[in-house]
């Protein structure tokens, strides 16, 4: 049996009442997260190094400190590996390092946090069982560790343990890596995907091995999509559902449990936000509700039950919600304080709420009474004129914009926009003149919500 430690110099109470998570990342059977002070703090399991806290051979059951550093902005946990990007661009990554996927060119693991090259451009990562791919600040894609079945997209099957660019596009916006398939936005919203397909993860109406990115069907108004396990779950710019691949737990929602190869439309509803696969999934609608379906066998669609879900169902006691992350049988909530809730299997303290006590519904563990962001964004961006005739200019002095999101009173998902910039115009000149809601989500993960007037 595992030996577990439970961080008794932080007491609970500190824990419920104190806590703002600006980034909190769910990975296999642990969780990384950054403080709203830059530092960054890891529980759960600890067995690879994945923890980032040195040579400990114990569980934590509640929040650790990684290091002392206060300047870190991004963060994923994967399959026992987590990768984390500072304010200066710099990337770092530390835990298992099967076939090289922490990209520091060896395959040895790491239990503390080293740097991967010299780059200072990194803007995010995604990684899970043996491959990683991230994504700069120029749009440019690149990639690293396993590659028996192309999963990296370089057109080899060849193991790499550094990072090599996939292509000349400049235009990547978003990476999800499943188990051992990918999927990337442009920012022309067009999707792609490659590695295997067997099961129809890809969406290309076939069950193939594909080692190059490659289009999903022609469509150009894909808004987000995340890779779970092995499928994929996607929204459009209209707000509605998408799945396909694997699913015999549900996972596709489809209320079937039969594999698709290709997309298919989950439902009819118009207000879906975002979501976040693995074997279950969570989905935000932009009322801020919390939907599930998929695999449910340690109650990690929060329902009391563990009975897999076939169709989208709302989590009861989840309101307000703007950020949601699935690990391997763990789910975390946070709304738009960044109070945070879970629920799920706990047995390596994965939760972090200094027990290893399982949760079947979903439970208060940090409470926030702040932003719980980077909240520089709040005094330093400018939306102008406003009101206007419809032409309104977005400006950051500090964080870049990541993508800027408009919806109308009733909360419809009108325009999303991505800008990967510190300044953009958004045309709603052809919009009725009334009040509308702006989103804006920063490099930082800070997100800033802002009345708009179209006069």
């Amino acid at each position: 049996m595992k030996s577990r430690l439970l961080i008794i110099v932080l007491s609970i109470t500190f824990f419920a009442n104190g806590q703002c998570w600006q980034k909190i990342s769910a990975g296999n059977q642990f969780t990384i997260a950054i403080k709203s002070d830059g530092t960054l703090w890891s529980w759960g399991d600890h067995q690879y190094g994945q923890l980032g806290i040195g040579a400990v051979t114990t569980d934590a059951g509640s929040p650790v400190q990684v290091g002392t550093d206060n300047d870190w902005s991004f963060v994923f946990a994967g399959w026992y590996s987590v990768f984390a990007i500072k304010t200066n661009g710099t990337l770092w990554a530390w835990g298992q390092n099967t076939y090289g996927k922490l990209g520091d060119g060896t395959t040895t693991q790491k239990n503390t946090p080293i740097q991967i090259g010299t780059d200072t451009n990194w803007l995010s990562i995604s990684s899970n069982l043996n491959c990683t791919m991230g994504i700069k600040t120029d749009g440019s894609l690149w990639a690293w560790g396993g590659n028996l079945s192309g999963q990296l997209g370089d057109g080899t099957f060849t193991n790499r343990s550094t990072p090599v660019r996939i292509g000349t596009a400049n235009d990547w916006v978003s990476i999800s890596v499943g188990s051992s398939h990918n999927v990337g936005r442009r920012a022309n919203n067009t999707l792609w995907t490659w590695g295997v397909g067997l099961n129809g993860q890809l969406g290309l109406g076939a069950t193939n091995f594909i080692n190059v990115p490659t289009q999903v069907g022609t469509a150009t108004d894909w808004a987000f999509a995340t890779a779970g396990e092995q499928h994929v779950v996607a929204v459009k710019t209209n707000g509605t559902l998408w799945t396909w691949g694997y699913n015999a737990q549900g996972q596709l929602g489809d209320t079937t449990t039969a594999n698709k190869t290709s997309p298919v439309q989950i439902g009819t509803d118009t207000d879906w936000l975002k979501a976040q696969a693995n074997n279950h999934n969570l989905a935000l609608k932009t009322n801020g509700t919390v939907w599930g379906w998929g695999l449910n066998t340690t109650y990690q669609l929060g329902d009391a039950t563990i009975t897999n879900r076939t169709a989208p169902f709302q989590i009861s006691g989840l309101t307000g919600i703007q950020n949601v992350t699935a690990g391997l049988s763990f789910s975390f909530a946070q709304n738009t304080t960044s109070s945070t809730w879970g629920f799920g299997n706990n047995s390596d303290g994965m939760l972090g709420d200094g027990t290893f006590t399982i949760k079947t519904i979903p439970t208060a563990l940090f409470n926030c009474t702040g932003l719980g962001l980077d909240d520089i964004s709040l005094a330093t961006m400018k939306v102008f004129p406003n009101p206007s005739n419809g032409l309104f200019n977005f400006q950051s002095e500090q964080n870049a914009i990541q993508s800027i999101e408009i919806y109308d009173i009733l909360g419809k998902l009108l325009v999303f926009q991505n800008v990967l910039e510190k300044e953009s115009v958004i045309d709603l000149t052809t919009h009725q003149p009334g009040i509308y809601l702006a989103k804006i989500h920063f490099e930082n993960n800070a997100i800033e919500t802002r009345k708009i007037i179209i006069k």
